[in-house]
């Protein structure tokens, strides 16, 4: 109980920094990695500050269960609350009204969602919003937002929970019987180990980690410095960008091209599959290979080599074939349901099973009754749309599950899917306009909050934790992250308001308004192109997971061809690359023992750059000034 009341005081404070870090003073964007270094930094110091009350008020210390209950819900409330959630949620309320121009015409194209109660209409509230100056602490200056938020986050609390229920029906399949490694969860485990095991020597008391954390820390304190005092000399380890070297033909095709020296990057790496290592840099230079070739042919004009689309259906095929793999399982727990026996697993389940597919039955039920009412979608429509996004949430579940995935920035959305694919006239008005209101749900996917739950359920089932208990405190943390998710955004706007700030604030918001009336001015054609992507993709996914099933060697892993068509991939190549090759030759020169020997140097290097960089942003949020920025570019 303690634990999680920790948490529930935690999350809106951690919240509240992650967005200051990220919208307001850009000092950090710790929800577009996989692993949230806000949330690391805050558990490693509870587990520090644990120390020191295990040995002087031993009955105020937490259990390693308890410090790891409030990691997770610290963890989950961030995902919520992070940059391609509710962040762009909130951001979307007021920005339709503030932003409609005579000339972008969104008065006319969304006169009926801007005036909609999902949306904040009150002019001085949106102004106060978006521009600064206090209020919100009133009556007048509240109320505005009750109905909109209220709505909003009812629609938010029975998507996570639907999510959740999803999480329970895979999660003993893919623990028990396939062996899943989840490995994102091996730092925050290894961070609460028992009593003084902390500072054993596979840790804390490792001069490898101690050579690691110093590398890191020592080049984080000096790139911070120089951002505040310019005559300072400093390091450069973020992206540097390629592409003005690689403007001759063909290669300009090529588009951003970046190299980068993160040392949390290196760490991470170290950690993960070496078959996923060599097939995310490997592809991620295939995919470049692809647009050199169209742009040879003469085909990019037409869309080729349609990456959006084969990565949603290299997405949907990972999940496909995840849930084909299961399909004894699933069939055997069907089976069960039906005749109202308990399923073998049962006893080790969170909750029962009948009452976990109730759940995602009944969400999902709700969720298609809120885009057909409250949106004005057609029931085809909003069929389709939370098919797509469910598949591609079971597949970012999946790949984090399986390898640890450090990145999943999807920007292909299924609204965005069945647009380009099947053209803008057959969705007509209304399915633009309504389920373009979900943008904060497709836009990029990195703070995705559905991988957080599975790997809270199996960091609590490594520390001996119940099932049930475990579920109990992310259903909090569900609850309260949605609530102070939606009210921190509130408190900074009002605070120090977002169109003054140099951040991504404006955009986020205007992207939902400015995609439907894109598509609404100038119509998109139905393409049998970019169908053929999304089928090309999903298909070449399949076959490559049925070759690794048949041949051990085979080395081209399709997670890696999915992760790496996009963005952020592309940021962590080089430290990839750098980790296989490394990887490789200590396993082959040297020994299982001497990796294992050889791994806290690199958890050190992922603690000392995201203490230091917590640090900084902590700093810049308290200090109210920008701070430098260890990651993202």
């Amino acid at each position: 109980m303690r634990a999680v009341l920790l948490g529930v005081v935690l999350i809106p404070l951690n919240t509240l920094w992650v967005q200051s870090m990220e919208l307001v003073w850009d000092s950090g964007q710790p929800t577009m990695l996989s692993l949230f270094f806000s949330a690391v930094f805050t558990l490693l110091v509870l587990a520090l500050a644990n120390l020191a009350l295990r040995r002087w008020l031993p009955r105020w210390a937490l259990a390693p269960g308890e410090l790891l209950v409030v990691y997770i819900m610290v963890s989950l409330g961030s995902a919520i609350g992070g940059h391609d959630f509710l962040q762009v949620l909130v951001l979307m309320l007021p920005t339709g009204s503030y932003y409609a121009t005579p000339e972008n015409h969104w008065g006319d194209l969304f006169s009926g969602e801007l005036s909609s109660p999902l949306l904040v209409n009150r002019h001085d509230a949106i102004r106060a919003f978006w521009e600064g100056g206090g209020g919100l602490y009133s009556w007048a200056g509240l109320s505005p937002w009750l109905r909109p938020t209220a709505i909003w986050a009812g629609f938010a609390v029975v998507l996570l929970a639907t999510l959740m229920c999803l999480n329970l029906l895979v999660w003993r399949r893919w623990t028990e019987q396939e062996k899943l490694t989840y490995p994102l969860t091996e730092i925050p485990f290894q961070l609460t180990r028992p009593g003084f095991g902390l500072l054993g020597p596979d840790l804390l008391g490792n001069r490898l980690l101690w050579m690691g954390f110093g590398v890191a820390a020592a080049l984080d304190v000096l790139n911070g410095l120089a951002r505040l005092y310019p005559s300072v000399p400093s390091i450069k380890l973020t992206a540097r960008d390629l592409s003005p070297y690689l403007q001759a033909y063909p290669w300009r095709a090529m588009g951003y091209v970046t190299v980068s020296a993160y040392p949390f990057a290196f760490g991470l790496a170290y950690l993960m599959p070496q078959e996923f290592l060599f097939a995310s840099w490997f592809f991620y230079w295939l995919w470049k290979a692809q647009l050199v070739l169209g742009y040879v042919l003469g085909v990019e004009r037409v869309g080729f080599p349609y990456v959006k689309e084969q990565t949603f259906g290299a997405y949907a095929g990972i999940a496909v074939f995840a849930l084909w793999a299961g399909r004894g399982y699933f069939a055997r727990l069907l089976g069960h349901l039906r005749q109202g026996s308990a399923p073998e697993d049962q006893a080790r389940q969170a909750l029962p099973y009948r009452i976990t597919l109730g759940g995602v039955l009944i969400g999902a039920g709700l969720l298609v009754l809120f885009m057909t009412s409250a949106l004005g979608a057609s029931l085809p429509a909003a069929l389709l749309y939370l098919g797509g996004y469910l598949l591609v949430s079971l597949a970012i579940t999946r790949m984090r599950a399986e390898f640890g995935l450090p990145v999943h920035d999807f920007f292909t959305g299924p609204l965005s899917a069945m647009v380009n694919i099947g053209g803008s006239g057959i969705l007509g008005r209304r399915n633009l306009g309504g389920l373009s209101l979900l943008w904060w749900l497709e836009r990029a996917q990195r703070s995705h909050p559905m991988p957080h739950g599975i790997e809270g359920l199996h960091l609590g089932e490594r520390r001996g934790l119940r099932p049930s208990g475990v579920v109990i405190a992310l259903g909090i943390a569900m609850v309260v992250g949605t609530v102070a998710g939606i009210w921190s955004m509130l408190h900074l706007g009002h605070t120090y308001g977002f169109v003054t700030r140099s951040t991504d604030a404006s955009y986020l918001g205007m992207e939902a308004f400015s995609r439907p009336a894109s598509w609404l001015a100038y119509p998109v054609r139905p393409s049998l192109g970019r169908g053929a992507g999304l089928v090309a993709g999903a298909c070449f996914t399949i076959l490559l997971m049925l070759l690794r099933q048949r041949y051990v060697w085979w080395p081209f892993h399709p997670v890696g061809y999915a992760a790496s068509s996009i963005w952020f991939i592309g940021l962590l190549w080089l430290p990839m690359f750098v980790a296989w090759l490394l990887k490789g030759l200590i396993l082959r020169y040297g020994s299982h023992r001497l990796y294992r020997r050889l791994a806290p140097l690199f958890v050190g290097l992922v603690l000392g750059e995201f203490m230091v960089g917590g640090l900084w942003g902590l700093i810049g949020a308290i200090g109210r000034f920008p701070t430098y920025r260890f990651w993202a570019y």
